[in-house]
């Protein structure tokens, strides 16, 4: 039934529940309720802070229409093929036990590939992502770590974890939580001794997300000191917001860029996915700090980029660091998508309409 607008969108935003969002008459077009979720929607736990909202779980919500027919054109190009035409998410990948590429490569593109495959319901994608499940769940290590044995780095297990929370929420494949659980308390025992470094350093916000993703459903305490341990190792952005340094184009020479391959805390922080994945750290902590400060520094975030490196299109310049406000600089597509993966974290967490109209301009302007 079409049904007409009585309220604008901002405001509906405000005051409806996901729920709601889901089931609006407007929205139909691009999307259609499933028959039944996979799962429950999971709610926040004590004692973290409320979200103003709570994701239904994933497919319970498909793609119609126009959205549907665009995710059909990635998968019957680039996005459903890379492993037969690039090598590094190829057979030989590390993550699939092979002694090919072994370290972001891989989670990346399952990390993509699962919602494309599920929300389609495309059996030839489902068998590409689930050799990459299926090795990582039966070849977790003793101590609790998974993945490549040959490289250790924290950070693409942060984006494998991703992809497992979005694999479960899809299948309610009960091998994932134990997984997820054995690894968690390894990595608390462990990142005393090694802490983060360069990338996780600086992502360490998308590791929360999936913490406290496990919390929600298992309500294990150690979580949250989890949690606050990678807050404590990784990257202070508030504190960099609060006082912004960087009000003009990074140069190579200004962050030392040829130095330690570019990966000097100064170059890192002015690198633009980073910044892109930092946009929600504030919004992401507050759950476990309650700390109004913090649940407010996504839009001071925003602010200070669009004073200093906005973009018509809502963008930040970066390229590949931040880039001014030269109309003849870019961004990176990763931090195109970074930031709009941020910026519905943030509306979720928060409430704030604002969010979500940021959103739709990058979803039509800067990601076509």
């Amino acid at each position: 039934m079409s049904l007409p607008y009585k309220t604008s969108r901002r405001r509906f935003l405000q005051h409806s529940s996901l729920a709601g969002l889901a089931c609006a008459a407007p929205a139909r077009s691009l999307f259609a309720l499933a028959e039944a979720p996979t799962t429950l929607t999971v709610k926040g736990r004590a004692p973290l802070a409320p979200s103003a909202f709570h994701a239904l779980p994933l497919g319970t919500v498909r793609p119609a229409g126009w959205l549907r027919r665009q995710l059909e054109i990635q998968a019957n190009g680039l996005s459903g093929h890379l492993d037969e035409t690039w090598v590094d998410v190829g057979p030989n990948s590390g993550w699939l036990g092979g002694t090919g590429e072994s370290w972001e490569r891989g989670p990346y593109y399952l990390d993509g590939l699962i919602p494309l495959a599920w929300l389609l319901g495309d059996e030839r994608l489902k068998a590409k992502a689930q050799k990459y499940i299926e090795w990582i769940l039966t070849h977790q290590a003793a101590n609790g770590m998974f993945g490549p044995s040959s490289n250790d780095d924290w950070w693409p297990r942060i984006v494998a974890l991703k992809a497992l929370t979005q694999y479960e929420e899809f299948t309610g494949d009960p091998r994932v939580v134990p997984l997820m659980d054995r690894y968690f308390r390894y990595q608390l025992a462990e990142l005393p001794k090694r802490p983060l470094r360069d990338w996780g350093k600086f992502r360490w916000q998308d590791e929360v997300l999936s913490v406290l993703w496990l919390y929600n459903r298992t309500g294990s305490a150690y979580l949250l000191d989890l949690a606050r341990l990678l807050h404590q190792q990784g990257h202070d952005w508030e504190a960099q917001y609060a006082n912004f340094l960087f009000k003009e184009k990074i140069t190579a020479e200004f962050i030392k860029l040829n130095e330690d391959g570019g990966l000097k805390d100064l170059a890192l922080s002015t690198h633009g996915v980073n910044n892109g994945q930092a946009i929600k750290c504030g919004a992401v902590w507050s759950l476990v700090s309650g700390s109004d400060a913090d649940r407010n520094a996504t839009a001071r975030m925003i602010a200070e980029l669009d004073r200093y490196h906005g973009l018509p299109n809502g963008m930040f310049s970066c390229d590949e660091h931040l880039s001014g406000r030269d109309p003849s600089q870019g961004s990176e597509l990763c931090t195109v998508v970074e930031y709009m993966f941020s910026l519905e974290q943030a509306l979720a967490i928060t409430g704030n309409a604002a969010f979500g109209d940021r959103l739709e301009k990058l979803a039509f302007n800067a990601l076509p």
